[in-house]
């Protein structure tokens, strides 16, 4: 198998771009293709956009409640909003969010 180091590699399967830096390649079925556990790549981005210093936008929000496992409604329970709201935050994509600040906090 064909191996190599890309200096730079920008993944946008979680919605949102996410880039990733000297990542080890694999060659499989004529693409080059990341070689990362994508697990610890999920750990990571989550705990990035834990201290991400700008707001939240409506993939990231997308990203951590699917990545938390929770159903639109138990997010909306989770902090104390409504069911339509966790919908509007998620349809800003890329915008950041009207959440309030104290709830993009938690």
């Amino acid at each position: 198998m064909k191996r190599k180091i890309q200096k730079e590699f920008i993944d946008h399967g979680y919605g949102f771009p996410v880039t990733m830096r000297n990542v080890p390649m694999i060659f499989v079925r004529g693409v080059w293709t990341p070689d990362v556990n994508y697990n610890e790549l999920r750990d990571a981005v989550l705990h990035a956009l834990a201290f991400k210093p700008a707001r939240l936008t409506g993939s990231e929000i997308r990203f951590v409640r699917q990545a938390s496992e929770m159903t639109a409604d138990a997010f909306a329970k989770r902090f104390v909003v409504t069911h339509p709201a966790v919908l509007k935050w998620e349809k800003c994509r890329h915008q950041a969010t009207p959440m309030n600040w104290a709830t993009e906090k938690d």
